[in-house]
């Protein structure tokens, strides 16, 4: 299983305001993926913004090293 790598501020910009600092904004530094767009398990690489989209709309996930369709229409 591949764990996501989530960005983490170390000397952020905008103390008080950072939605990553402050507010527990998840984004993985390898896959892109963003809250609702984060896979069961990192891909390992970028995703397209296509991909973002269907795993944010349930309809596609990674998981045991794999793209699984999932939900309604599938692919």
């Amino acid at each position: 299983m591949a764990n996501h790598v989530y960005e983490a501020h170390e000397r952020c910009s905008n103390p008080g305001v950072c939605p990553i600092c402050d507010g527990g904004l998840s984004v993985c530094t390898v896959c892109g993926g963003i809250e609702g767009s984060l896979t069961t398990e990192c891909p390992g690489v970028r995703m397209s913004a296509d991909e973002q989209d269907r795993v944010y709309a349930g309809l596609l996930d990674f998981q045991g090293g794999e793209w699984v369709r999932v939900g309604e229409g599938g692919l």
